[in-house]
């Protein structure tokens, strides 16, 4: 049996009795429900990350770099697509918890109608595309992948509910069955020869199987749609469209202009840059995209709730992300001649510019959902429609200076994007800054003993040492540094934490 909205809405609500011993320090009860979900997300994330790992290189050796080319140009324009479809309907369904079962239904079929609108939108651009590319095989590769469009877009209300519903472990099963159909069914096909087409077959196998799983999970019935009924659920669906693509403005734009200005291999150089960098806030972002607009939605007039959601989310990404991020900064040079060769150098200082924002990054995913759920997509439409502005220009000034310049601009205009959310946010649920600052304090005075450690090893450490004994030396005390500051000044935090992530078996009365 499914669990309603107002259902869910009432388990995260805090029991009565006890009050708060802090402003934003609610009983940790409705913490560990999410604790959970994080943790059914994050398996059915990387259940299969090996396999997938393996069939993607053995895939690789099968294929030419012609065969990846290709799809990439196709995915250019369905990923684009793709974002715009993500950023709809179900956001909607997930943030709107007072929507009745026949908005729902009515929304149901808008999703099918757009999934059929941006299919036969794909069989007209096909050619146009193939054209200018000057790639002849290109408009048939477009035309298969846009078939995705209407597989996912009879899951995407009830998917949509099943998050809603705090339906995590389902969705964590969907997700490991579907990447394991990716994986086998592209590796097959790439045995058998069928070249490009077996990327194709993956994704296309991984959105049936995906649509098929959640549809036996939950189903939704369809209702013809009445545009007055669903004037404010549109209203919302289209603050999330144009965020969606301000956000893909914005976020692909510094690549856009390097490739444009800088030429090849100052694009590949920025690109490992940004892939390295990403890498440790990137899987932790996808998750707290994925499983926190629910919890937010379900408490979005529980401001105490909504306080102690941000500062326990943001002491933990802050406690896991900032010691990796500044870590790999301070040895980057080390890490990058040990693990790929002199060759990559230069990838260095982009780099380290590009690390200096990602923990901030990573902090500021957590506020759109939260403005969201407070019924404010507005405002954070018209931030990241802003930031669809002033980030390309930027990054063309900042090119004079090559692919450092580019990765400057994102420190120098992030704080424009973020700044403004953070102010928003704590208006919204009544949160003082200082508050905020102390559930990063320990992570970031931790770091500061860790980034002095590490710094004055390697100034003691003798020249003639090898590279790889150098980082592997300094890695170990940069963690036991850390680690040990943690537990020495701020253990009862810590414990917090570990309460919260883990928590105990109830005792009974």
């Amino acid at each position: 049996m499914e669990d309603s909205p107002v259902a869910i809405g009432e388990a995260l609500k805090p029991v009565s009795d006890p009050a708060p011993t802090t402003p934003s320090r609610v009983p940790e009860d409705h913490l560990h429900t999410m604790a959970k979900a994080f943790a059914w997300s994050g398996t059915g994330m990387w259940s299969t990350q090996l396999f997938t790992w393996l069939a993607t290189f053995t895939v690789a050796r099968l294929l030419a770099p012609s065969d990846y080319g290709l799809i990439g140009i196709a995915q250019i324009f369905v990923g684009l697509v793709m974002e715009v479809n993500d950023h709809g309907l179900g956001l909607t369904v997930v943030n709107l918890q007072d929507l009745t079962e026949r908005q729902i239904g009515q929304l149901n079929t808008l999703s099918v109608l757009f999934g059929a609108t941006a299919f036969c939108l794909s069989c007209l651009v096909a050619r146009p595309l193939g054209v200018f590319f000057r790639m002849p095989h290109l408009p048939l590769l477009i035309i298969a992948l846009s078939v995705t469009f209407l597989i996912r877009a009879m899951k995407t209300i009830p998917a949509a509910l099943l998050q809603r519903n705090i339906q995590f472990r389902a969705l964590a099963g969907i997700e490991a069955a579907s990447y394991s159909t990716y994986a086998a069914s592209t590796l097959l096909t790439a045995f058998l020869g069928f070249g490009y087409w077996s990327l194709v077959t993956g994704l296309v196998a991984l959105s049936l199987c995906s649509a098929t799983m959640t549809l036996r999970q939950r189903r939704h019935c369809f209702a013809w749609p009445d545009m007055r009924s669903l004037r404010y659920p549109l209203k919302f669906t289209g603050h999330m469209l144009v965020s969606g693509l301000s956000w893909y403005v914005y976020a692909n734009s510094d690549l856009l202009v390097a490739g444009r200005v800088l030429g090849q291999s100052a694009v590949g150089t920025y690109t490992f840059a940004v892939t390295l960098a990403s890498a440790p806030a990137d899987k932790i972002t996808g998750l707290i995209q994925r499983v926190v607009p629910s919890f937010f939605a379900a408490a979005h007039e529980e401001k105490p709730i909504l306080r102690s959601y941000l500062l326990t989310l943001s002491e933990i990404v802050f406690v896991f992300l900032l010691p990796a991020t500044l870590g790999l900064a301070i040895v980057a040079d080390q890490f990058i001649t040990v693990a790929l060769g002199p060759k990559w150098l230069s990838a260095v200082t982009p780099l380290r510019i590009l690390l200096m924002y990602a923990t901030a990054k990573a902090l500021t995913n957590t506020l759109s959902p939260m403005l969201n759920a407070k019924r404010q997509s507005h405002y954070t439409m018209w931030t990241n429609v802003a930031a669809a502005v002033y980030f390309p220009i930027g990054f063309f000034i900042g090119a004079r200076w090559g692919t450092a310049g580019i990765a400057a601009t994102w420190v120098a205009l992030y704080p424009f994007l973020a700044v403004p959310l953070f102010w928003r946010t704590f208006r919204e649920i009544e949160l003082h800054w200082t508050e905020y600052a102390r559930a990063l304090w320990p992570a970031f005075s931790c770091c500061i003993l860790m980034a002095l450690a590490v710094i004055l090893l390697g100034m003691s450490l003798p020249a003639a040492w090898p590279q790889p004994a150098r980082l592997v030396l300094e890695i170990a005390v940069g963690a036991a540094t850390y680690s040990s500051c943690m537990l020495v000044l701020h253990r009862r935090e810590l414990r917090r934490l570990y309460r919260i992530i883990r928590p105990g078996e109830p005792v009974c009365a």
